[in-house]
């Protein structure tokens, strides 16, 4: 299947590397509304803008692809956008992650060498498990999720939508994380964290309530 990547800068970089380990995809191309269109990464060339799409889904016969950005609403708009244009959302899994068997996952994810996923949790669509993060058994992440290099989530937490949890943070076990918060790098969350705030600090502690996007 030849397939983009949607962003162009490190964490696209990172998905080019797992992705290079597939032999059941080809990445042609990366897209990016800012970088340089002239541009090779890793051998890989950046053909052009969201806008030049699908020009290049003719051109080039993409038929998938996957979002490679940190934003979490603007990666969810282009996931849809994807899927409008009629590009299937391709996972990215490093061979050195460690998945247990009965984990489920959605479409368009990203999961980085060294990520663990234990038994009986649920990954979303979109979601990013990157370098050495820890998802212990029954969690729920919800979809558009991004849980930065080495974040550690005890078992049966939930983290609902659109939410970001920091590098090197830690969550016991049976907490629950509410849609569109920001957990800062190295907080501990030892409570549930509502809606929509940032939360820094050992204990976790929330310091803004931050406007519904």
């Amino acid at each position: 299947m030849n397939i983009v990547i949607i962003g162009a800068g490190g964490h696209g970089k990172v998905t080019l590397d797992i992705l290079q380990y597939s032999s059941s995809v080809k990445v042609i191309g990366f897209i990016d509304d800012e970088d340089s269109h002239d541009k090779v990464i890793n051998g890989v060339p950046v053909l052009g803008d969201v806008a030049a799409l699908p020009r290049l889904i003719q051109e080039k016969r993409i038929e998938g692809g996957i979002i490679a950005l940190g934003n979490r609403k603007v990666r969810a708009a282009l996931f849809e956008h994807l899927k409008e244009m009629g590009l299937k959302p391709v996972n990215a899994v490093h061979p050195r992650a460690v998945i247990a068997k009965t984990v489920r996952m959605g479409d368009g994810v990203m999961i980085a060498a060294g990520a663990i996923i234990n038994t009986d949790s649920v990954i979303g669509d979109d979601v990013i498990i990157n370098t050495g993060a820890t998802i212990d058994h029954d969690n729920m992440i919800g979809d558009h999720v991004n849980i930065q290099p080495g974040g550690n989530l005890g078992g049966a937490v939930t983290v609902k939508a659109y939410t970001e949890v920091g590098i090197g943070a830690t969550v016991i076990q049976n907490i629950s994380i509410g849609e569109g918060s920001t957990i800062a790098a190295g907080a501990a969350i030892i409570s549930d964290v509502p809606d929509n705030v940032t939360v820094v600090g050992v204990p976790g502690r929330i310091i803004r309530v931050d406007k519904p996007e």
